[in-house]
């Protein structure tokens, strides 16, 4: 039976190394901020989800998973900036037909649905968005981010899921 509490050599090379992994991605994207937020998203990942088999070379490792999880915050960035700028665009198109309280009522659904993609887990998130917003096919996406068809569609199911479970007090459950 695997343990799932955190590795102690792994915690150990995380606090060996932490200047040394937040430099490693500072040197490829350029941005110490930024650095040190992804290696507190590792943290926090190794601490919620501490890998399954042993880690013979923590800091290969860490470094690893530090440079995806940069590119994955990248990616989450510019997809969130797209989905941003689509939407921002769409209040002013449907105010000129709505009244006031309607379009209120559309601005704070907008948001309501904004705050709980948003909240969605990180892949449930990044799959429902290239799927609904993006218009790509499951197995595109699965090639896109290495994974099965069949797991895409679970992850897109789940976030169809929590949305409409979230957003339907928003709604006022019409």
């Amino acid at each position: 039976m695997q343990s799932t509490a955190l590795s102690p050599v792994l915690v150990a090379a995380l606090a060996a190394h932490y200047d040394q992994l937040v430099e490693h991605v500072r040197r490829r994207f350029r941005d110490r901020g930024f650095a040190r937020d992804v290696v507190h998203d590792v943290c926090v990942e190794l601490m919620e989800r501490p890998p399954a088999d042993p880690i013979h070379t923590p800091l290969a490792f860490l470094r690893r998973v530090s440079t995806h999880r940069a590119i994955d915050r990248l990616r989450a960035d510019d997809l969130r900036a797209e989905v941003m700028v689509s939407v921002g665009d769409t209040p002013d198109i449907a105010t000129h037909t709505l009244d006031g309280a309607q379009a209120l009522d559309f601005k704070q659904q907008l948001d309501a649905l904004v705050v709980i993609v948003e909240g969605l887990p990180p892949r449930a998130r990044q799959c429902f968005l290239l799927h609904r917003i993006h218009g790509m096919r499951h197995e595109e996406i699965a090639e896109a981010i290495g994974v099965s068809r069949s797991m895409v569609t679970h992850h897109v199911n789940r976030a169809l899921d929590r949305i409409a479970l979230d957003w339907a007090p928003a709604r006022g459950a019409r």
